[in-house]
């Protein structure tokens, strides 16, 4: 990765529904060729790290935490929070940064937000590199919350099951349910579940699992943020149409896109990035062996990295 930076500039912007403020901030070359980071979740946040993907040199890397999320206020608010909106706010900040086209880099759920942003403002994007392709389906939904860890890691969701005292039900509807009790216990004990649930099937070698500690729930100041609206957004099939993604995607068709996925991803499983790159003429798919889901491992970093250095080139030359 390139060497740790700091932003030139940083603040928070307002929505233009007055109901959010979005924490935004700006690393490496004024005068790069813009590209902008969209993080996963719903629900999770920007880090450092994330500006090291970047050549800073050569990038003007734009980084912001979406709505709900991360520095962005109010924290974990619900209240006009929609992939419409989180689209929105994409757009305001590339005109409040007085951004004519940028390059979009997102992973998981920030691949999704990329491609319906790209979709719904074709001229504004100059290429995508995606990492874990999601496509806002309810298919992937259960994959990713019920049948991997079902085929998987079925002593997890056994061991889950017996703790929530339900057998052969899709245990993450029951902890959605829960995330939404008055009760702060229930809050607490679905979200951690979650949480945790979710970081073991995000990478290929989680270690030895310990059950116990995974089902084991201890009072928390604060509650993970991403299990609630991850919940919210897939309860309401992310707030898009069916099959919206693939239907339209021919309005971006010929744009240069770079797909870094997982071979073994339990979360976003290949399926749907090699279904996407069928449906695109200009799209390097890169199925990477021995690897999970999460940006952390090893042959992930390696690769988005690359592709991030590569999609430079491929807009220069148009």
């Amino acid at each position: 990765m390139y060497p740790a930076i700091k932003p030139f500039n940083s603040f928070f912007l307002k929505t233009k529904d007055n109901l959010h403020s979005i924490y935004v901030e700006e690393c490496g070359n004024k005068k790069g060729i813009p590209i902008v980071y969209l993080h996963g979740g719903p629900g999770g946040s920007i880090d450092p790290k994330n500006r090291r993907y970047f050549n800073p040199k050569k990038y003007r890397i734009i980084l912001f935490d979406q709505r709900g999320s991360g520095k962005s206020k109010p924290k974990g608010s619900l209240i006009k929070n929609t992939t419409s909106d989180l689209v929105n706010d994409i757009e305001q900040i590339r005109s409040f940064l007085k951004i004519r086209k940028w390059i979009i880099v997102g992973g998981s759920w920030g691949s999704t937000l990329a491609l319906i942003y790209a979709i719904k403002n074709s001229g504004r994007v100059l290429g995508m590199v995606l990492r874990g392709v999601f496509l806002g389906t309810k298919d992937e939904a259960y994959w990713a919350f019920h049948h991997a860890s079902k085929y998987f890691y079925p002593e997890i969701i056994d061991s889950i099951e017996s703790k929530l005292k339900e057998k052969n039900k899709k245990i993450f509807l029951k902890l959605g349910k829960l995330l939404e009790s008055k009760k702060i216990s229930n809050q607490a004990f679905s979200s951690v579940i979650w949480e945790k649930y979710e970081r073991t099937l995000s990478v290929l070698n989680p270690g030895k699992i310990n059950l116990n500690k995974i089902i084991k729930i201890k009072k928390r100041k604060k509650l993970p943020n991403s299990p609630f609206l991850e919940w919210y957004y897939t309860k309401n099939n992310f707030f898009l149409k069916k099959n919206e993604i693939i239907l339209n995607v021919k309005k971006i068709k010929k744009k240069p896109v770079i797909i870094v996925q997982g071979r073994y991803d339990l979360i976003c499983p290949p399926k749907s990035a090699f279904l996407l790159a069928k449906n695109m003429s200009n799209c390097e798919l890169n199925i990477i062996e021995n690897s999970g889901h999460s940006a952390s491992e090893p042959l992930i970093k390696r690769n988005l990295l690359k592709a991030i250095d590569k999609i430079y080139y491929k807009i220069k030359k148009k």
